[in-house]
């Protein structure tokens, strides 16, 4: 079954404000109402049992959904000389898995999109809020990831982040530069 006719059984979308779903696929809008509804659930506000595993995959899931992902200019050099044209649309497996060059990595880690979605009410306009604002998927190098373990942002923001603050701090300060370019994607969420 589709995630959009999941999203259908879990309520109405006309509480959904028109702006704010004029940007976001039908995967996304499906994957917003999964996460709402779950955030209903005193159980998994609370954290019991696998919530915050379940919730953190979700929530991941909604960035990978995307149509576009963010490239570091070292990607974007490495899949100039792998020879990929950037013109066209490729499926998100094409560059995902352990034996690939390539990792697909949120701006802001997973959870601290749940810490942030824990702390506002759990109905669609603001869950939506807060995912809009959570940054996005690069692609960027394995090299580049180990840049991130090494200066402590693996999982985390620098010191004095706040949410709202640029998603993209950690990169900055790990030396990971991004490209203007963007890789459009199509296909199944890999996770």
């Amino acid at each position: 079954m589709s995630l959009s006719r999941i999203s259908r059984r879990l309520g109405s979308l006309d509480e959904r404000p028109r702006a704010m779903h004029a940007v976001l696929n039908p995967d996304q809008v499906a994957l917003v109402e999964w996460i709402t509804a779950g955030l209903r659930i005193s159980e998994v506000r609370d954290m019991r049992g696998d919530a915050g595993y379940l919730l953190n995959n979700m929530i991941a899931k909604f960035s990978l959904a995307a149509s576009e992902y963010l490239l570091s200019k070292a990607a974007l050099t490495r899949l100039k000389q792998d020879g990929v044209n950037l013109k066209l649309r490729h499926r998100r497996s094409r560059f995902y898995g352990k034996k690939s060059s390539f990792l697909y990595e949120h701006t802001i880690p997973a959870s601290l999109v749940r810490h942030q979605l824990l702390s506002v009410q759990p109905v669609r306009a603001e869950v939506e809020s807060v995912l809009s604002s959570a940054g996005a998927v690069a692609v960027v190098l394995r090299e580049e990831d180990d840049l991130l373990r090494l200066h402590g942002l693996r999982s985390s923001m620098p010191e004095g982040w706040a949410w709202g603050d640029d998603a993209l701090a950690r990169y900055h300060v790990a030396g990971l530069e991004i490209a203007e370019q963007r890789l459009v994607v199509e296909g199944a969420i890999c996770r």
